[in-house]
């Protein structure tokens, strides 16, 4: 369904901004500057009132999902496993930081323990999970995703 029919089930008033950016998200993976545009110019609204708006709930994206999301665990064995020098040099290698949705390639974050305890550290991308990763094997693990 197109933006426009989405937007014509509301009556263009203030109040139904946020059901309107709801609906919109059920509908698309995140709503770009021009949709936000187009619900502000629907609602008589100043763009960075429904951007505000729009990004203030997690529910709702704004920007464009990574790609790939590199996950590094953050368990008590991987972390003495030094899974923080391993978050260090992935940031390093792809100029991003932890949890930053700066980069339009690549997400990092910290996971829970997968239960990988003996063959930690463990970094996953995507459904490949890699055992045993050191700061010095992050450069071969990540090139295979550039």
């Amino acid at each position: 369904m197109s933006i426009q029919k989405i937007l014509l089930q509301f009556e263009p008033k203030p109040e139904n901004i946020l059901r309107a950016i709801k609906e919109l998200a059920k509908s698309e993976k995140y709503l770009s500057k021009s949709e936000c545009g187009a619900i502000a110019l629907y609602f008589s609204l100043p763009l960075a009132r429904v951007y505000s708006t729009a990004s203030f709930f997690d529910m709702v994206k704004v920007k464009k999902e990574a790609k790939r999301i590199i996950k590094v665990c953050s368990g008590g064995a991987c972390l003495s496993g030094k899974s923080m020098e391993i978050v260090r040099q992935i940031e390093m290698q792809l100029k991003i930081e932890l949890g930053n949705d700066a980069h339009p390639k690549f997400r990092l974050e910290l996971m829970s323990c997968r239960g990988l305890c003996d063959r930690g550290p463990a970094v996953e991308i995507g459904d490949n999970i890699f055992e045993k990763v050191r700061p010095e094997t992050v450069d071969d693990i990540i090139r295979n995703y550039l």
